[in-house]
């Protein structure tokens, strides 16, 4: 499969990378490659591996149950306040 730089470049946007003009032509090689290498594991015959893990053919019902109450399901929460956990500010700003 060929990889063009554009191609690159959208795959390095959606891994938060930032790239260089210098590591382009590498990394292209690199990806075509990697591609090149599933490509040939698409094209491997399977069909005689039998799985060791045993198959699930029936899952148990869906029924509805009694659940937790909200004492009990918030019960391990560390600081709770007004029926909410109380968490670490992360965004920024004052703390109350």
């Amino acid at each position: 499969m060929i990889i063009d730089k554009e191609t690159l470049e959208h795959v390095a946007s959606l891994a938060r990378l930032e790239i260089t003009p210098d590591e382009d032509g590498s990394l292209l090689g690199d990806l075509e490659r990697i591609l090149g290498y599933v490509a040939q594991l698409g094209s491997v015959d399977t069909s005689a591996i039998v799985s060791k893990r045993p198959a699930m053919t029936e899952l148990r019902p869906d029924e509805p149950g009694e659940g937790l109450t909200r004492e009990a399901g918030l019960g391990g929460a560390p600081a709770m306040r007004d029926g909410f956990i109380v968490v670490r500010n992360v965004m920024g700003g004052e703390d109350e």
